[in-house]
């Protein structure tokens, strides 16, 4: 009769992990497997790397860092090495070059790994976006010059925007993870801006995560940066447009790809020096390492049911 006068089989508490656990990288570290419940040891990894800078003086803007989303990810009981790349630098003005951004990696020996953002075309002989996990944005050219984006690689991200009406001052977005960049046009030509290529919102793998969590940019990750004229700043972290009657001013904050999102910079236009791509970063999604609470199945009396409850105890 230990049920109560109900006959039902041994009944165990037991804790019931039904939430993941999320671990952030901003910059390089090592990853630990988590020992909680051995049972699941997979994981999604999300990888982001630097975003591209853009180019000086009517630059093209930079593209986002190259992007992966690598789910049920097997996780050795081993440490794991993690690489977030940087930034690449903005053009110097009147022709310095633009630099494209740093590889992000997850392990070693055969890594999750994602290639920089393209940096944008600067003022040379070959004024392309350069490639890059999504290509950078060209540079202005004379009237009838055709400057192309720089390419993207597939699974990572996408191509920069090249010039629809080459001229004084237009420059091509940059290519983002979701979109290609924008197709530069002169000032003058009616457009509602010259956008990058959008990036990708990483929420809906972390509806598990126990509540309470932080990431940078609320979760959207690589954007390419905007291009000429009036490209603005990106959600995915991609930088602004802007324009600089003066040589050699430093670009504006709103300029940059955002910390920690692999966003590319945006173009310059007049004497503008090249901005700074974002930095990228790394997370890693575990299955079922939190636990929720408990679990209780078998036959209960009514008092068991009701202290359980009662403590909080009983799910």
């Amino acid at each position: 009769m230990a049920n109560g006068g109900i006959i039902g089989p041994v009944n165990t508490v037991t804790q019931a992990f039904d939430k993941d656990k999320l671990t952030t990288f901003t910059s390089g570290g090592t990853f630990n497997k988590s020992t909680a419940n051995s049972a699941v040891s997979t994981a999604t990894v999300i990888v982001v790397a630097g975003g591209g800078g853009s180019g000086s003086d009517a630059g093209g803007a930079g593209g986002a860092g190259g992007m992966t989303v690598t789910e049920s990810h097997p996780l050795p009981a081993s440490s794991v090495p993690v690489t977030v790349g940087g930034g690449g630098a903005g053009g110097g003005w009147p022709s310095g070059a633009s630099g494209d951004g740093g590889t992000s990696t997850f392990g070693s020996g055969t890594p999750l790994s994602t290639t920089g953002g393209g940096g944008g075309g600067v003022n040379n002989p070959c004024r392309n976006g350069r490639p890059g996990g999504s290509g950078g944005g060209g540079r202005e050219s004379a009237p009838g010059g055709t400057n192309a984006g720089g390419c993207g690689i597939s699974g990572q991200g996408n191509k920069g925007g090249g010039l629809a009406t080459p001229g004084n001052g237009a420059a091509g977005g940059g290519g983002g993870k979701s979109a290609v960049g924008g197709l530069g046009v002169v000032p003058s030509g009616p457009t509602c801006g010259v956008q990058g290529g959008a990036g990708l919102d990483i929420t809906p793998y972390l509806s598990d995560v126990t509540p309470g969590y932080s990431i940078p940019n609320s979760g959207i990750y690589a954007g390419g940066g905007g291009g000429r004229p009036g490209g603005d700043q990106n959600p995915g972290g991609g930088g602004s447009c802007w324009y600089s009657p003066t040589p050699g001013i430093p670009a504006p904050v709103s300029n940059a790809g955002t910390a920690n999102t692999g966003g590319g910079a945006g173009a310059g236009q007049g004497n503008a020096t090249g901005g700074q791509g974002g930095p990228g970063l790394v997370l890693v999604v575990e299955k079922c390492q939190v636990a929720g609470g408990n679990i209780a199945p078998g036959v209960w009396s009514m008092n068991s049911v009701y202290e359980f409850v009662k403590d909080g105890n009983w799910v």
